[in-house]
């Protein structure tokens, strides 16, 4: 049996599209989507109606990650009328916003419809624990190796774990259990031009001595056009909206090079020793410039 695992889209339709097609050919039975399908790159509308079409024609199991959590409280936001919290056009949350106002209601309903987590269950294979972050927190980072990862590997009821939203696939192994990260399919740090994903292929092994069948991850790297991304980005309009920002993700998609939380946070920190509150997403462009240049982030709009 082989699963196909997808997350981390962030709207990069040109790499979704080479990796389901990647997938359909290597015969995968079904598949898992970890979420964070929307934000930072232009293609929101495609990648939706692309995703919608593949769930119509494929045996899949979905949950939603932090991206879809933050549109679904930007519409209650707006809801309620918060003015106070609306996103803004600027390196902030223009990018946000940007997606937000590409997804219709059905979109947000579908994305509210999903869990955070789930467990995966075939008969005759062993179970897999899903989430985006963790199994409580879609935020949560679970880096290989790490406490959380021992954590969470003790405090599951299966043998298994299988996330994302760290953008680094792998694999660890503590206790006899298992965690795999499927790493990013849109826009990954350190593997630029190449989309990261992962096959789990149900195969028969010993583990205690006991024959049985085990999951055997397949790490792939599917090459895509990441100069067009880029280009797409300019046309579209979306580097106006969230300059800074979008630099960042741009440098991202040519080097691998990540600053995106680095310039967020060091912008809000310059905004507040000028004396201002420097509290997202009311934070000036200046800063944002500021923090750009101490981090070596390019204008790539030059």
């Amino acid at each position: 049996m082989k699963v196909g695992v997808i997350s981390d889209i962030h709207s990069n339709y040109i790499a979704f599209k080479e990796v389901i097609g990647y997938m359909e050919k290597e015969g995968c039975d079904e598949y898992l989507f970890l979420g964070d399908y929307v934000s930072d790159t232009p293609y929101t509308r495609e990648t939706m109606e692309l995703f919608y079409e593949f769930l119509e024609t494929h045996i899949c199991t979905c949950l939603r990650g932090n991206r879809e959590e933050y549109m679904l409280s930007q519409r209650k936001v707006i809801e309620s009328g918060d003015e106070a919290n609306r996103w803004l056009y600027n390196s902030a949350s223009g990018n946000l916003l940007y997606t937000y106002e590409r997804l219709t209601q059905d979109d947000l309903d579908f994305f509210e419809s999903l869990p955070i987590t789930f467990e995966y269950k075939r008969e005759g294979y062993p179970a897999i624990r899903c989430c985006h972050g963790s199994p409580v927190n879609s935020r949560e980072l679970i880096q290989l190796g790490s406490d959380r990862a021992r954590y969470w590997l003790e405090n599951i009821s299966c043998d298994y774990l299988l996330c994302a939203h760290t953008h680094f696939p792998g694999e660890y192994t503590y206790n006899g259990k298992h965690y795999f990260n499927s790493g990013c399919v849109g826009i990954s740090i350190g593997d630029f031009g190449y989309a990261q994903c992962l096959i789990l292929h149900g195969e028969p092994g010993s583990s205690n001595g006991h024959s049985e069948i085990l999951w055997q991850p397949e790490f792939l790297r599917i090459p895509y056009d990441n100069k067009r991304v880029v280009r797409d980005i300019k046309i579209s309009g979306l580097l106006d909206k969230a300059h800074w920002f979008i630099n960042s993700n741009i440098q991202i998609l040519l080097t691998g090079v990540d600053n995106s939380a680095a310039l967020v946070k060091l912008a809000g920190e310059l905004s507040k020793e000028a004396g201002e509150k420097g509290v997202w997403p009311n934070i000036d462009e200046k800063y944002f410039a500021l923090a750009a240049k101490k981090l070596g982030v390019p204008d790539y709009a030059d």
